[in-house]
């Protein structure tokens, strides 16, 4: 049966946590409970720091529990581009720092006695296009020169025919939701305070740092980090990290060779098998496109099952889909450390398609950050650098969507006419007394109604049928149908409208077209 939720946490039972009800004054405010969050609130904990978790929903169920838990020193950007762009010392930090957050994980799995199947595995990177050949190699050569004992071989050990293959050695994988379980139950027993339900609003900097909440109730903090894997930041970062959905398959028994694979398509398909509760796992990803920018999601996860009919196993079906967000950093690599402007709040984000190696990075930055000790990696990943020749025409080509689609976006008709164009299943666009509104219908014929207007920065959204959401092309902004939030850097929900649609043989057409211009006002501010 194919369903939205992850394989992990499909078969997880996770610990709960209450929400944040009353304010509370700590040494150092995480916000966000996923594995950077998770691994910085035990580290800082077991340093003798306390400590503040809060989580907008539930732990592990954001970005992380979405991962295809991938450890690996072969990072999304290419070792030949990370050397041109960071240097050669650059790239043998991604390298190293890469292979300490293995290191770490191995550690905490092994310490904290979490049962989440840690296992050391190899990870090839292939191509099955000749023309690609040259492109590998290249690879082999800056990956050796980063210091990884990386191999290269005429093919993948794949069940299809491929051209050449890098093999990295002593890669890891394991059951993410069963590791972050194990986290938060580690780092409550070392003292940390871990609050569920509690969305973070605004963050303010300052001795103490404040950090608000839905529910009025506030965090005072001397430090505070921001692990949210899309910060609260209306400027600087925001133009630097840019959101894109990756789409997952998970197929029950069907048997694979051992390894991690990564080929060179564009964009690239990532896939491994597992074993779960004593049953072999097939798991492949890919098909990315930036957030917002298509309806027909559903084409991608079609995609994903035709390549694996071709290449794997015919008549299969999968037993979980999902997706995930994904941030691609401007320059290639992540950006963690001080936040633009602020003394005391750190941010980490831009993990690109490596959430667990960097989130596990980024933790550990950060602790060392808030002790005031050096880190060997802390400049290199700093999120208030700026490489301005290597970056330009990235940033430029990425932040355009901002202004094209606040404006262009407005100049086009609502797709629905009346309520009653819109189906079961159905999310549009329609216009009710003059106000563009975001409307699904469900499966019982019931309309759920929201404001279009992304309330970070005031692009519309999109409807996104294979998970059923409201998505922002502009940042990457993602809401579910009754406007609540699922991914930032919005934090406020989509205004909620109430609808009451005529009956069909009224006379009344609900939702007629006004006279109120398709070229819709900017929102205030926008302009």
């Amino acid at each position: 049966m194919e369903t939205n939720d992850s394989l992990w946490y499909a078969t997880t039972t996770s610990p709960t946590f209450p929400p944040l009800m009353a304010s509370t004054e700590v040494d150092v405010a995480i916000i966000g409970g996923g594995i950077t969050g998770l691994t910085a609130a035990v580290l800082l904990a077991s340093s003798g720091k306390s400590v503040a978790l809060v989580e907008a929903r539930r732990i592990g169920t954001g970005v992380s529990h979405r991962s295809t838990v991938h450890l690996t020193e072969a990072v999304d950007t290419r070792y030949q581009q990370i050397e041109s762009d960071f240097g050669k010392d650059g790239a043998r930090l991604v390298a190293e720092s890469s292979r300490a957050a293995i290191e770490k994980v191995a550690e905490l799995a092994s310490k904290l006695s979490i049962p989440c199947g840690f296992q050391r595995r190899p990870g090839f990177f292939y191509t099955e296009k000749e023309e690609h050949v040259a492109m590998v190699r290249k690879e082999h050569e800056a990956a050796k020169r980063a210091g990884l004992p990386v191999e290269l071989l005429e093919k993948a050990p794949l069940p299809f025919a491929t051209k050449a293959a890098l093999r990295f050695p002593d890669q890891a994988q394991m059951h993410i939701q069963r590791y972050l379980a194990g986290l938060a139950a580690a780092a409550q027993a070392q003292g940390a305070h871990i609050y569920e339900e509690s969305r973070v609003i605004a963050v303010e900097d300052g001795e103490p740092c404040i950090v608000h909440l839905e529910r009025d109730a506030v965090i005072r903090a001397k430090k505070v980090f921001v692990a949210t894997h899309k910060p609260l930041n209306r400027v600087f970062l925001q133009t630097k990290v840019f959101s894109y959905r990756s789409y997952v398959l998970a197929f029950k028994d069907v048997p694979f060779p051992d390894g991690m694979f990564w080929d060179t398509e564009d964009p690239y398909h990532y896939f491994s098998s597992y074993e779960v509760d004593g049953a072999p796992w097939f798991v492949i990803g890919g098909e990315d496109h930036k957030t917002g920018t298509t309806s027909k999601t559903s084409e991608h996860f079609d995609s994903l099952l035709s390549w694996t009919q071709e290449r794997v196993v015919k008549m299969v079906a999968p037993e979980y889909r999902w997706s995930a967000q994904v941030e691609e950093p401007v320059d290639g690599l992540p950006f963690i450390g001080r936040n633009s402007m602020s003394e005391h709040v750190y941010v980490a984000t831009g993990f690109s398609g490596n959430g667990t190696t960097f989130g596990t990075i980024a933790a550990m930055i950060a602790t060392d950050l808030v002790h005031g000790r050096g880190n060997p990696w802390a400049d290199l990943y700093a999120a208030t650098r700026m490489k301005p020749i290597s970056s330009a025409g990235t940033f430029t080509t990425e932040n355009i969507d901002f202004p094209m689609h606040l404006v262009t976006d407005r100049l086009h008709p609502p797709e629905a006419k009346a309520l009653s164009d819109i189906k079961a299943g159905e999310g549009k666009h329609v216009r009710v007394r003059g106000e563009r509104l975001a409307v699904y219908r469900d499966a019982a014929g019931a309309l759920h109604g929201c404001s279009a207007v992304c309330t970070h920065l005031g692009c519309l959204v999109k409807f996104n049928p294979a998970e059923t959401s409201w998505d922002c092309p502009c940042h990457g902004s993602r809401f579910d149908i009754e406007g609540r939030v699922l991914d930032g850097p919005a934090t406020r929900p989509l205004a909620k409208k109430d609808l009451h649609e005529p009956s069909r043989d009224s006379g009344v057409r609900s939702a007629d077209a006004t006279t109120t211009s398709d070229a819709e006002r900017l929102p205030k501010g926008a302009e």
